[in-house]
């Protein structure tokens, strides 16, 4: 597990209750790790808790921007009721609204994130420069 409930509260204080984020916890973390190639969870490699504590800044800023893009991938499912791709491929609903943002789809047929995940594109953003973002190919 990548982020408490008092860490998520910490990030977006006014988002979901406990219930609701133990819901979607695991479901969330899955898609951060799809779009991440597993940084964190690859056993012996990164450890999210090492790098919390750690005495070097930018270990800490990565851990820190790993468990905001959790926090904003939660939140993002809450509010537009997406719990996988799937429902994204499905179009089951028709705008995508985070903090004060709404975007509206014109066009069913088109998916309402660039990664076709459930993870918003905010979350995509503050990934990448922290070297978290995998663009390569999975397998061949």
């Amino acid at each position: 597990m990548y982020l408490t409930y008092s860490e998520f509260k910490s990030i977006l204080s006014d988002s979901v209750d406990e219930v609701t984020f133990d819901k979607l916890l695991v479901r969330a973390e899955i898609q951060i790790d799809t779009v991440t190639n597993y940084f964190y969870s690859m056993p012996g490699i990164n450890d999210i808790e090492s790098d919390s504590i750690s005495k070097y800044p930018w270990l800490k800023a990565r851990s820190d921007v790993f468990k905001k893009a959790l926090a904003l991938t939660i939140d993002y499912m809450n509010s537009n009721n997406v719990s996988n791709s799937a429902d994204l491929k499905n179009n089951s609903f028709s705008s995508i609204e985070i903090v004060r943002t709404t975007l509206q789809s014109a066009n069913k047929d088109i998916s309402n994130t660039s990664s076709g995940l459930a993870v918003p594109d905010e979350a995509l953003m503050i990934l990448g420069p922290y070297g978290l973002r995998y663009g390569g190919v999975q397998s061949v």
